[in-house]
C-alpha cells in the first residue's frame, strides 16, 4: 500500500507544518535524566501523560456512541454497556482512567515540589 503510507506522510507534514511539534517532541524523548537523580519518583510525570492520552481516546470514542439528549442519555448508556462489543470495558477504562490521573497527578505535584524541581 505505497499510497496510504505516502497520503500518512503528507498528513503527518501538514500537521507538522502547522503545529511544529515535532522539534519538540523529539527534545524531550532525547532528553537525558542524570543518573544520580533517576529513580522511580520520576514516572509519575510519564504516567500522567500516558493517562490523558487514554482519557482523549476513550472519550472520544464513547462520544461516538454517546447522545446528551435528556430522553436519550440513558437508553445510549445502556446501548454501549450491552450492545457494543466491549463497550463496559471501554466506558470504565474512561471512568478509571479518570480516578487515576487525579491521583497520579497529585503525587506528581507533590513529588515536583518536594524536590523542587521545576
Amino acid at each position: 500500500m505505497p499510497g496510504l503510507r505516502q497520503r500518512g506522510i503528507e498528513l503527518y507534514n501538514w500537521f507538522e507544518q502547522r503545529l511544529g511539534l515535532g522539534a519538540p517532541v523529539i527534545e524531550m524523548a532525547e532528553h537525558e535524566v542524570p543518573e544520580n537523580t533517576s529513580s522511580w519518583w520520576y514516572v509519575f510525570g510519564s504516567a500522567a501523560t500516558v493517562l490523558l492520552v487514554l482519557q482523549v481516546v476513550t472519550g472520544i470514542l464513547l462520544a461516538l456512541v454517546y447522545e446528551t439528549s435528556a430522553s436519550h442519555a440513558w437508553s445510549s448508556l445502556q446501548f454501549l454497556d450491552h450492545n457494543v462489543k466491549l463497550g463496559w470495558f471501554l466506558r470504565a477504562m474512561h471512568g478509571w482512567g479518570s480516578d487515576f490521573m487525579v491521583a497520579v497527578v497529585l503525587v506528581h505535584m507533590a513529588q515536583v515540589f518536594y524536590f523542587r524541581s521545576l
